[in-house]
């Protein structure tokens, strides 16, 4: 981000860091449950490599073409053990693209909205985000009922129709404060 030093996070009891490369161990061993790719295009990854590689590229906070921020946070309790993600791509038109990952073992604990709370009043202070968009699985419950609970609502069809969602895909989209 051109200098700027990303900052962490406290939201409740927990910590939002930063991700960077050193994170990838710890997280290789959330991503590989595979119960958390029930509603993904994609499985576990294959290897801690693989994590440190696609953390290395994060970690760089930009797209190649530079039009994009990453924004990326590791979750941690407050007895220091890592368990998910939140992650948000700035768009140079105020939106962001937003998503979360959370470790099953952790789910339904209220973490994943405490968490994700936390980064888009932080989007919104920091990097004056006005709205936040994010694509969910149509059988994906749990997901909908926390954006749901985060005030998102589901996107019109014109809104949908402006990106490339599948049929099984839901746009989801947050216009101003949340409650």
């Amino acid at each position: 981000m051109d200098g700027e030093t990303m900052q962490g996070l406290i939201a409740g009891v927990l910590r939002l860091e930063p991700l960077t490369v050193d994170h990838a161990s710890e997280m290789f061993d959330v991503l590989s449950d595979p119960g958390l790719y029930d509603y993904l295009d994609y499985g576990p990854p294959p290897s801690r490599e693989h994590v440190r590689d696609v953390y290395a590229r994060l970690e760089t906070r930009r797209a190649p073409d530079g039009l994009q921020r990453w924004l990326n946070w590791v979750i941690r309790t407050s007895s220091g053990r890592l368990i998910g993600s939140v992650q948000a791509t700035l768009l140079p038109s105020n939106r962001a693209w937003i998503a979360y990952l959370l470790a099953s073992a952790h789910q339904r604990s209220g973490h994943a909205r405490v968490a994700t709370r936390a980064m888009i009043e932080h989007l919104r202070l920091r990097y004056r985000i006005e709205d936040c968009l994010a694509i969910v699985e149509a059988a994906h419950d749990r997901s909908i009922a926390l954006l749901e609970a985060l005030a998102f609502r589901r996107g019109t069809a014109p809104e949908a129709a402006e990106h490339e969602l599948t049929a099984s895909e839901r746009l989801y989209v947050l216009r101003g404060p949340m409650p």
